[in-house]
C-alpha cells in the first residue's frame, strides 16, 4: 500500500514538474527596444570624480580618481580608478530597461569613498558599485544588483 502511494505521488511530481518546463520553454526573456551594441564608442570619460588624496608632509599630490568609459557594448562600462601611483581597470554592468543608460560616480561616503551607478527613468540614481580607499587600500566592491525580464510569448 505504502509503495503504491509513493508511486503515485512521484508520478503526480514527475507530472507537474513537466508542466513547467513545457510553459517556460515557449517563452524567451529580451528587451529589444535599442541596440546592445554602440555605433560610435566616445573615447573621453562619460563621468568622473576626482578628489586629492591627503598627504600629512606636503611632498605629493596624489589624486583619488574614478573614470567611466564607454565599451562597443552598450550597456557596459569600462572603470579606471586611479589611487597614488596604482591604477586599476574594472568593469560594470547597466541593466538593460529599454532606454539609453545615463551612468554617473558620485561622492559617497567621504573623499576617497565614491559610488558608481546610473539613472532611472525617473531620474533617480541607482548605486551600483562602491570604489573606496579602506586602510590605504583600494576597494571595489557590487553593492545592488537589478534586472528587468520582459517576457515575448514565441
Amino acid at each position: 500500500m505504502r509503495v503504491l502511494v509513493l508511486l503515485s505521488l512521484l508520478a503526480f511530481t514527475a507530472g507537474c514538474n513537466q508542466k513547467k518546463t513545457d510553459a517556460s520553454e515557449n517563452r524567451v526573456f529580451v528587451n529589444d527596444t535599442i541596440p546592445m551594441e554602440r555605433t560610435n564608442v566616445n573615447s573621453e570619460p562619460v563621468a568622473t570624480y576626482s578628489a586629492p588624496v591627503p598627504d600629512p608632509d606636503n611632498l605629493n599630490e596624489f589624486k583619488f580618481t574614478v573614470k567611466l568609459y564607454e565599451t562597443p557594448l552598450r550597456f557596459r562600462y569600462r572603470v579606471d580608478v586611479t589611487y597614488k601611483m596604482m591604477e586599476v581597470q574594472d568593469s560594470v554592468d547597466i541593466p538593460n530597461f529599454g532606454y539609453q543608460p545615463k551612468v554617473d560616480v558620485k561622492k559617497h561616503e567621504n573623499e576617497l569613498s565614491s559610488m558608481i551607478g546610473f539613472y532611472d527613468a525617473k531620474g533617480e540614481f541607482m548605486d551600483l558599485k562602491k570604489v573606496e580607499i579602506v586602510d590605504n587600500q583600494l576597494k571595489i566592491r557590487q553593492v545592488k544588483h537589478y534586472g528587468l525580464r520582459a517576457v515575448r510569448k514565441q
